[in-house]
């Protein structure tokens, strides 16, 4: 296919090489993995994703990139690249990470959390903010 006047083709490679020189690739990495590992033990766990449930994240994506026709959708998806299968991943992995942390914040100790002192400043943060917020009103 011929390139028109003013294109310019860019390879996966230099997308790849750019992140790396710029100390960005290690970390998208690590985000990648994570995911998966973290969608993976939330399977394992039992952990499954509804039609409902994706429909309505797919609904809220939709929604934030202010994709409101299924038409506008659809080029969203072809200018980025991007199955519709890709996309559902995407969200349901999502959906599986967000089960996992109520999970684990179900079966942990706040306490241990709370005492700590970054913790604790955020909170007193977060009061300052609220009377802030109430007195400026």
């Amino acid at each position: 296919m011929a390139k028109k006047k003013n294109e310019i083709e860019v390879t996966v490679a230099e997308v790849v090489d750019y992140l790396r020189i710029t100390g960005q690739f290690m970390p998208l990495l690590r985000e990648v993995v994570e995911r998966k590992v973290t969608a993976e033990a939330a399977r394992k766990s039992g952990k499954k994703v509804t039609t409902a449930e994706l429909q309505k994240a797919s609904d809220v994506f939709r929604a934030v990139k202010d994709l409101g026709k299924a038409s506008d959708t659809a080029r969203w998806l072809r200018s980025n690249g991007i199955s519709v299968e890709t996309l559902e991943e995407y969200l349901e992995t999502n959906i599986l990470i967000s089960k996992l942390k109520d999970t684990l914040e179900k079966k942990a100790s706040k306490t241990k959390y709370i005492a700590s002192p970054s913790i604790q400043e955020s909170i007193r943060d977060m009061i300052y903010q609220d009377w802030l917020k109430s007195q400026l009103k």
